[in-house]
């Protein structure tokens, strides 16, 4: 703070304690977490109603009983909001889920049908909309293939206990790579996901880089 001065040219201090303290910040308010699940279960209602295209956010508002301002503070596009709402209404594969078979391929061959009862298991097929909408396919394989590295990194962990992975091998890249090529596969030449495509994967990647030998 700049000092001010007399007549006499003598500089005059200001007393500290007349220097005012800056308030403090007052912390943000929580996310209700009752708020988001209500969002989330009125865009599901809504999908499963109306599709996606005849989705809108005025309409999720309404139905959960909130201001559209309080969607958007939480999803900011209905891209967003539909995708969340897919992926909670399907069960997310974990690693408990994944009988341990003895071997680490017998493991990997298991999840194509966890997934398709996963799937089934929802009450409608909400992945209707990623076919039509590049934009929201790609937030969705995001949300859904870390689901799928985690649980590839567990199975991979798994043999390694048993002696099937070498102890030296980077486990964390071989997790991303099988789910990757996967994705590639089907964004780049048009591929659908099957039991014959993660096969290919398996054998002709993840194995080779994880054995002890090929």
């Amino acid at each position: 703070m700049e000092d001010e001065l007399h007549d006499d040219g003598a500089a005059v201090r200001e007393p500290l304690d007349a220097v005012e303290a800056p308030e403090p910040r007052r912390p943000g308010r929580r996310r209700d977490a009752a708020k988001d699940a209500a969002i989330v279960a009125a865009a599901h209602q809504l999908l499963v109603e109306r599709g996606f295209d005849a989705m809108t956010m005025d309409d999720v508002a309404e139905r959960a009983g909130v201001g559209k301002a309080t969607v958007y503070r939480r999803w900011t596009t209905k891209v967003h909001l539909a995708v969340e709402a897919m992926t909670t209404a399907i069960p997310a594969l974990t690693l408990d889920a994944v009988p341990d078979t003895g071997s680490l391929r017998g493991d990997l061959m298991t999840i194509p049908a966890l997934i398709h009862r996963a799937r089934e298991d929802a009450a409608t097929d909400l992945l209707g909309p990623a076919r039509d909408h590049p934009e929201i396919a790609d937030q969705l394989h995001q949300r859904l293939a870390r689901d799928r590295v985690t649980v590839l990194r567990g199975l991979l962990e798994r043999a390694q206990v048993r002696g099937e992975v070498a102890p030296d091998r980077d486990l964390d890249l071989i997790a991303v790579v099988g789910p990757a090529v996967i994705f590639y596969a089907k964004a780049f030449s048009g591929e659908v996901f099957s039991p014959e495509l993660l096969e290919r994967v398996i054998d002709g990647v993840v194995l080779p880089l994880a054995l002890l030998r090929p």
